[in-house]
This record gives structure tokens, C-alpha cells and sequence, in this order.
């Protein structure tokens, strides 16, 4: 929400737009630090005005918090004391978006660890170029005299409610249209702390934008241990009479695989023995796991000795975190998750080995799952394993159980699965993350519903490809022998490549380049559901859902008023009358007369033969 009065009648709109190409308040990464260069952070802070408002400056704040709750434990492993920690992980300022677009980071940078919270403006309070000597001179005067820590008072400066570059009409003139403007209003000017702006009634949209470092630590919120999270904050200052302006925004950096991660292609296998009884392996066909997907497992039982049979298979989640402040490194924690006994319906039995093909729901909600990450100077790390419970009914009727344990990586993909998470909002003014209390309202980071349902007529198919990476997105184009829509051409035969194109059962191609038919793509219709087009979503569900990067939602122009109206359409109406008059002039006969009075005579002169 909005953090000022909304009957104030000087401003109408104030928000802040996060470019994330696609994903609302998501900037997602592609690979680790070693993978990608650099993280582009850019947007807009959007402002309507209906009245000229005149501003000291619109400071802007990126700021990335490490919260830490967790108990420590003494030797003998009880509990020792509660720590609770506040830090900062990133800091960046847009000191004025009315003179900038460019931001500075304050802390966060490569080598940077974490600071308190409440130590972190220290950073950005650097001495002054007027504060300092610039000679060997001044330096040893300084030192002799002993003021070598009194500071040099700034020079007077002239108080104005127009910007300074407006005293010089020659060259740094630069008048802001009465529409508004998108782009940084006063470029050329540098500004200070005695200067206010003014901005004439419009709507307007500044940019910004930094390039954060690659070792940035990605958003963390499902763990009670510690949490990373980012936000927005932006303040319009007025002047001292003038209550200022607040807007705030609680965005994700979100880290996933890199399309060519060897996790995406390597399977995982577990194999053991029970002694004297089985052999059994357990494995899937990728370690990368995404989330809100599903996995096939599948077992291969060797049996040794007759009177076994097989009962039922579980797999449960093993994660493994730990996080670590300027308190120290935290203990270990383990947390079970997402426990689901697997419905082995395709199974074979024979004689010599046992095959067991199940599924199972990665969950899908970061609340409930943190993905696997480790962070730099291993702020908060995540591990995960999956645990596979085998129950084996054994001659006499009891049960003994199996268990495996398989590595692997836990990630977000914007092109599988259907991942939620917790909606926090941010209070502008104190900057304080809220939690909404209503559960119902949940954040969809992505979704992507339709990799759970596998394919009909090809189930194995259908699971080797559930958390394959997007083909069209990621991957490299196939080789030319995995052609779809293409008619390869066979050397081998004796007939041209025109008549080998008629042949596959394209009768028309009349050219070499006509597009055949056979191969062009199917006209299939798509099943329409009716229930799905008839839901009318409600209004907060319509603004949630609106696209970061789309302009169309902009606040409208702004027309003239009355008096204006007025003054533009006796305008127009002298344009039209002139206009007119400059028709009928054009269009008289006189104007097809000759100078001396007589009409001009057109005569046709035939050439003698």
C-alpha cells in the first residue's frame, strides 16, 4: 500500500516497478557466481502529479536483511540462549532518481560479509572533496595548528524553488513538458541540499538501475533458522512544511541451475545388499529436483531366497541447513519433509528380479521447502537428500524395511512446476517486513501446472521428460537427424530433391523453396474449458496478476482544462478557417487563367508524317 493520505489531491499515484521480464517482483538467476557476471537490478518509479509539486529528492534504497532466530547449544547439547540477529547482506542507494538513474552500492560488494542493520549508514557517510587537503601545503598547516579535525564550512548556495541549470538559457536549458516525462527529469543538474525541484503537473517515470555483484546471496524464507530478504524503499522529500511521501516493495532473487548444469542430466543411483537376502537399486533420472514436479523412483530387487515379497515403498525429503552471523556459525538442523507413500501401480514381478516404478510430488511451497543453496561466506547453507523407505515382508510374516538415501539438489525452474510462497508486505516508513496473516493470499512465483500430468500413451516417456529443461528456452538447438517438420533429403536415391518432395506427399510444391504441407504443423483444436473461461477474477486477483514490464496499466495523460479547451479550439477553428480560405483559392476559376486575361487553350500538334 501506499504509505500517504488518500484525499491528498497533489499526488495520485506513486509506486515502484521492478523489471523481472516476465516474472512479478522475481529476478531470477541463471547459474551460480562462477556462471553469470553480473545481476542487472532495473525499473521505474512511477509518480502522478495533478497539481505542480515541487520536491527536495526521490531517494531510493535497495536493501537485502539476514534475519537470524535460532538456539544455540552447549556442549553437552541443550539449549544455551536464544540469538536473534538483524544484519544486512546488501545495501544500495539512489541517492536522487530526479538527477540519476545510477545507484551506488553502500555495502554487499565482492568480499563484503554482514554488517548490523543499524551500523550499515556508517558505509555511506564518506568525507567530503571540500573536507579534505589537496596539498602537502594545507596538510602540514592543518597539522601545526591543530583543526585538522574541524570541517571546512560549505559555501552559500542560493535557495530556489527552480532547478540551477535554469539560470543559463544558452546551453543546460532543459524544460520538463506539462505531460510528465519518462526518463530522469533533470539529467544535467547535480543538485544539493538547498535545491528543490519542481515537477509540473504530469506523470512521470524514472528509471534506475545497478548491476549487482554475482555472489549475491539469493532470497531465503522457508527456514526458521535464517531468512535473507529484499526490498524497495522509496522516499519523496519535500520541503520542511511538507510531509514527505513513502512507497515500499518486498521483491525475490531467486537462483536456479544453469541450463548446461551437469545436475540436469546426471541420474542418481543407490545400490546395496542385505546380507544373505537381497540386492536392491534405487534410482532417479535426474539429481536436480524441481519443485512442484514429480519424480519417478524406481527400485530393482534381486531376490536371493524364496518367501519375500514386496509391501510398500515411501520417500521422504531430508534437509539439512545451517547459518552463521557475526555470532557465529549455528548448529545443525534436520527437518523431514514431504513424507508420501508411493503408489507403485507399474510393477513386475518375476521369478529372478522385481521391478517397482512409482511417483512422487516434490512440494511446491516455499514455506514448507527451502531449494538447496549455499550461500557466500557460508551465510546460510541448505542440503538435501532423499530417503527411500523399502518394506519387505519376510517368510514368517514380519516387515523389515530398506533404506536409501540419495543426494540431490532441490531448485526452482521457471519452466516446471507450480512453486508458492508467503505474501510479505514492507511498512515504508519503518521499514519492518509484515507477514499477511491471511494464508489464503499466496505469492505464485511460478506456474506451471502442466509438467505434473504426464502424457497418455507414453508414461515412461512422460516422467523422463517431466524435469527435462525447457528445449525452446535453455537448451541448444537439436542436431539435424532430431528433425520434427523437416523432409530429409537422401543423397543415396537417384531422384532429384524436387521429386523426393513430391513424393512424401506434398503434390503441390511447384518450387524448391514451397513449403510442404505434410510437414507443416497439425490444426488440431485445443479443448477449450468453459469453467475456466467463465471465471471472473476478482479485483485484487486482476492487479496481483498484472505483468511488472507491461506500460498499459499507466495512469492516463493528462488533458488541458477548461479555460485551455477554450483557447485550443479558437485555435484550431482559425487553422480550419485559414485552410478553408486557402482551398477556395486554390479551387477558384480565376486561378486557371492566363496573366493577360485569356484562357488557356490546350492544343494537341500531330507530327507530319
Amino acid at each position: 500500500m501506499v504509505y500517504f493520505h488518500q484525499t491528498a489531491k497533489d499526488l495520485a499515484f506513486f509506486d515502484i516497478r521492478l523489471k523481472t521480464h516476465g516474472h512479478k517482483n522475481n529476478i531470477v538467476v541463471r547459474g551460480n557466481d562462477a556462471e553469470v557476471a553480473s545481476i542487472p537490478v532495473e525499473g521505474h518509479v512511477k509518480i502522478s502529479t495533478q497539481e505542480d509539486l515541487h520536491v527536495k529528492r526521490i531517494r531510493l534504497q535497495l536493501v537485502g536483511e539476514l534475519h537470524l532466530d535460532y538456539y544455540e547449544r552447549s556442549g553437552s547439547g541443550n539449549m544455551a540462549g536464544l540469538v536473534c540477529e538483524r544484519d544486512c547482506a546488501v545495501k544500495v542507494v539512489w541517492p536522487n532518481l530526479l538527477t540519476s538513474a545510477e545507484g551506488n552500492i553502500v555495502y554487499g560488494d565482492y568480499g563484503d560479509s554482514v554488517v548490523k542493520l543499524s551500523k550499515v549508514d556508517a558505509y555511506s557517510r564518506k568525507p567530503s572533496r571540500d573536507n579534505s587537503s589537496s596539498d602537502l601545503l594545507s596538510i602540514g598547516s592543518n597539522h601545526s595548528s591543530g583543526d585538522s579535525g574541524t570541517k571546512k564550512r560549505p559555501g552559500f548556495s542560493r535557495a530556489s524553488s527552480q532547478p540551477i541549470l535554469f539560470k543559463n538559457h544558452e546551453e543546460s536549458l532543459f524544460q520538463i513538458p506539462r505531460s510528465g516525462i519518462d526518463g530522469t527529469p533533470y539529467p544535467l543538474s547535480k543538485g544539493s541540499e538547498s535545491h528543490s525541484f519542481l515537477l509540473p503537473q504530469g506523470n512521470y517515470s524514472m528509471p534506475f538501475h545497478i548491476n549487482l555483484p554475482s555472489n549475491v546471496p539469493e532470497s531465503v524464507e522457508g527456514l526458521s533458522t535464517g531468512k535473507v530478504l529484499y526490498k524497495l524503499v522509496c522516499t519523496m522529500e519535500r520541503g520542511r512544511f511538507d510531509r514527505a511521501f513513502y512507497r515500499a516493495r518486498h521483491f525475490r532473487i531467486l537462483r536456479t541451475l544453469h541450463p548446461q548444469s551437469m545436475s540436469l542430466t546426471d541420474s542418481i543411483e543407490f545400490l546395496n545388499t542385505w546380507p544373505g537376502k537381497l540386492d536392491f537399486n534405487v534410482s532417479t533420472p535426474r539429481k536436480a529436483l524441481a519443485m512442484g514436479t514429480t519424480v519417478p523412483i524406481k527400485l530393482v530387487i534381486v531376490p536371493l531366497v524364496k518367501g519375500l515379497s514386496f509391501k510398500s515403498m515411501s520417500v521422504t525429503i531430508v534437509q539439512h541447513d545451517h547459518a552463521k552471523g557475526l555470532t557465529g556459525p549455528s548448529p545443525e538442523f534436520e527437518k523431514l519433509i514431504g513424507r508420501q507413500k508411493l503408489a507403485c501401480e507399474e510393477s513386475e514381478f518375476t521369478e529372478d528380479h522385481w521391478i517397482v516404478k512409482g511417483k512422487y510430488k516434490v512440494p511446491s511451497s516455499l514455506t514448507e521447502l527451502t531449494p538447496s543453496c549455499a550461500l557466500k561466506n557460508d551465510m546460510i547453507s541448505v542440503k538435501h537428500r532423499l530417503s527411500v523407505g523399502i518394506h519387505i515382508k519376510n517368510a514368517d510374516g514380519h516387515v523389515s524395511e530398506l533404506k536409501a538415501n540419495l543426494p540431490v539438489h532441490i531448485y526452482m525452474s521457471p519452466f516446471h512446476g507450480y512453486v508458492t510462497s508467503r505474501r510479505l508486505n514492507v511498512d515504508a516508513i519503518h521499514g519492518n517486513f509484515i507477514a499477511n496473516t491471511d494464508s489464503t493470499k499466496e505469492d505464485v512465483i511460478f506456474d506451471r501446472r502442466d509438467t505434473d500430468l504426464p502424457e497418455e500413451g507414453h508414461p515412461d516417456d512422460a516422467l523422463d521428460d517431466e524435469n527435462e529443461i525447457d528445449e525452446e528456452q535453455e537448451s541448444a538447438p537439436p542436431l539435424y537427424q532430431q528433425h520434427v517438420f523437416d523432409t530429409v533429403f537422401d543423397y543415396t536415391s537417384a531422384k532429384s530433391p524436387m521429386e523426393q518432395l513430391r513424393s512424401s506427399g506434398n503434390q503441390s510444391a511447384n518450387g524448391y523453396f514451397d513449403i510442404p504441407r505434410a510437414s507443416s504443423r497439425s490444426g488440431t483444436a485445443t479443448p477449450i474449458d468453459l469453467n475456466v473461461l467463465s471465471k471472473v477474477p476478482s479485483y485484487e486477483q486482476a492487479v496481483d496478476d498484472a505483468s511488472d514490464d507491461d506500460d498499459d496499466d499507466e495512469p492516463a495523460p493528462l488533458y488541458p482544462s477548461g479555460s485551455q479547451l477554450d483557447n485550443l479550439s479558437a485555435y484550431v477553428t482559425s487553422r480550419l478557417g485559414e485552410r478553408s480560405a486557402s482551398m477556395s483559392q486554390l479551387l477558384s476559376p480565376d486561378r486557371f487563367r492566363h496573366k493577360s486575361g485569356s484562357r488557356l487553350r490546350f492544343e494537341r500538334k500531330e507530327s507530319p508524317s
